[in-house]
């Protein structure tokens, strides 16, 4: 799949933070997401879900895209 500036990606935190949505403590080390577009991070039980969707929103758009030769 091929990857875009904004999209957003899992990341493992280089320091401590807190969770754009529900405000948990995100320790140095531990697993998040990140929308650089925002420049907002997420904790995995409010990010997974967002994020899982704007993978298969991807694989549909490509798969799209590889049907009509417009890739």
């Amino acid at each position: 799949m091929k990857r875009y500036k904004n999209d957003p990606y899992p990341v493992t935190v280089r320091f401590n933070s807190r969770c754009s949505t529900c405000g948990c403590e995100l320790r140095k080390g531990v697993s998040a997401y990140y929308w650089p577009s925002s420049r907002k991070v997420y904790c995995p039980s409010c990010g997974e879900q967002d994020y899982r969707r704007f993978l298969e929103s991807a694989q549909d758009e490509e798969f799209l895209n590889s049907q009509f030769g417009r890739y």
